[in-house]
């Protein structure tokens, strides 16, 4: 019975051991490196449902249909000038009613540059900031594989006038939620890719741009889009930046 009792005893102890050892990270304060500041870092997630009809260069049209998701991570370069970066999953289609390819990777890299602003101080009901920004990206998109794969390129632009209403100020950041900005203005966007064994390009280069981004606080947005070219592309976006 004793003999017994010690190897219980001996197989309790090891499996407190072996709990202890899964659990030994809580408590941890202490890292090998650590940053002081992330105040030029920020991260995002979109997603985006593209509609936009292309041109056969063996003539005709092709309807290009995707749905993009990504993850987005910025760096201030400057107080009014942020690179980007994007990384994530489309998937496309060229014909209506058809599935969608398989998803494969799309990547991009781009800069966001904030040219002017102006604070409307009077009359109180139309206190807030105008602004004027653009965005600059390149992009590479891909779906499917052998004769059903789809990729493009795709070159994007825009020049926007946004409009900021504060809940109460702009330096009350403890304000919840912080800020509405509405925006719209031009935009250019150029395609090139392929289809299987058709190659194709955009059918209008130049749209139009608008949306809305609702910041929860002066760092948290969700935001909403649409580019008008041929057809409505819609994003939504979620951005925290640090």
């Amino acid at each position: 019975m004793k003999t017994a009792g010690v190897v219980f005893l001996l197989l309790l102890s090891g499996c407190l051991a072996a709990s202890a050892a899964t659990l030994g990270g809580l408590g941890m304060r202490d890292s090998l490196t650590e940053s002081e500041g992330l105040s030029r870092l920020s991260v995002g997630l979109d997603y985006t449902q593209v509609k936009r009809t292309m041109s056969l260069d063996s003539g005709g049209t092709l309807d290009l249909d995707a749905r993009i998701i990504a993850a987005q991570f910025g760096y201030d370069v400057l107080p009014w000038l942020t690179a980007f970066a994007t990384a994530g999953r489309s998937e496309a289609k060229s014909e209506a009613g058809a599935d969608y390819h398989d998803g494969e990777f799309k990547w991009s890299l781009g800069l966001k540059a904030n040219w002017w602003h102006y604070d409307i101080e009077d009359p109180d009901f139309l206190e807030g900031r105008l602004s004027i920004q653009s965005t600059a990206e390149f992009a590479q998109f891909r779906s499917g594989s052998g004769n059903e794969e789809i990729k493009w390129n795709e070159g994007y632009a825009d020049l926007t006038l946004n409009y900021e209403v504060f809940a109460t100020r702009m330096k009350d950041i403890a304000q919840y939620p912080y800020s509405l900005v509405l925006y719209a203005g031009p935009a250019v966007s150029k395609i090139n890719g392929s289809a299987g064994p058709a190659d194709f390009s955009e059918d209008r280069l130049v749209g139009l741009v608008g949306g809305v981004d609702l910041y929860i606080s002066h760092n948290l947005s969700l935001g909403g889009q649409i580019q008008h070219f041929d057809g409505n592309t819609l994003s939504a976006s979620l951005r925290y930046h640090f």
